[in-house]
């Protein structure tokens, strides 16, 4: 009964400090969007569904395509033209102290207890949500949203609208409206542009991202009714 009240007490404050953003380790926002998950689903059947709507996608999911290991080469995205998707991944996470295998590993790592996020899936949901994770800092680079908090907000929002992933849509439309309440209303606009961007732009997880690092960020935003990039005010990650 004790152990049990403990880790009560001990989720909600973790559920207080993500949804309010103060939380400093991306892993605790994953250990807020995976209890959600548990209730609300992740998008498994949508996320399947629309990567075999296409002939690519249908080939990316039947390859395996590892994106993980092309976004992990840092040496190589540096020596790509200025101006090109690829160059412009590397300077933001250079500039950012960003490493998605790293990110790759502790969230293995945090979920080896539970037997993995996804226990039961399908080895092809199982990919997809590999390749959801290992994704999103190359998608606030085409996305146009930074790293603070509304910034994260407005890339959540986007793709999980995109793969109906439901938990990461209410954690992040909880965390906009609280953000609201507190005299950032704008936070709230950024969400909904990104959901309605997200409407706009074809499936970004059937796109084949490493034939598109070469090319100039604004055509690859323009091909995915991604340009212009959006105007919003930051909020800083605080704790």
């Amino acid at each position: 009964m004790l152990e049990g009240s403990r880790q009560l007490i001990g989720r909600a404050r973790l559920f207080r400090t993500v949804l309010l953003g103060r939380s400093q380790d991306p892993l605790e926002g994953i250990q807020v969007y995976d209890i959600l998950a548990r209730w609300l689903g992740r998008g498994d059947e949508t996320m399947l569904a629309r990567m075999r709507e296409t002939e690519l996608g249908r080939r990316l999911l039947d390859e395996r395509q590892d994106v993980l290991g092309v976004l992990g080469d840092r040496e190589a995205l540096r020596a790509l033209p200025d101006g090109t998707l690829g160059r412009a991944l590397a300077c933001f996470l250079d500039e950012r102290g960003i490493f998605p295998e790293e990110l790759a590993r502790k969230v293995r790592e945090a979920r080896a207890d539970s037997g993995g996020f996804a226990p039961r899936a399908s080895p092809e949901v199982a990919y997809l949500h590999d390749r959801f994770r290992d994704l999103h800092d190359l998608w606030h680079v085409v996305t146009g949203y930074d790293i603070d908090w509304a910034g994260e907000y407005g890339v959540v929002a986007l793709s999980a609208q995109q793969v109906g992933y439901r938990s990461q849509t209410i954690a992040t439309f909880v965390s906009t409206a609280l953000a609201a309440v507190s005299g950032r209303p704008d936070i709230f606009g950024t969400w909904l542009q990104a959901r309605r961007r997200a409407r706009e732009a074809p499936y970004l997880l059937a796109q084949d991202w490493p034939a598109l690092l070469p090319l100039p960020l604004r055509e690859v935003r323009r091909r995915l009714h991604l340009d212009p990039p959006p105007k919003y005010r930051p909020l800083p990650n605080t704790p």
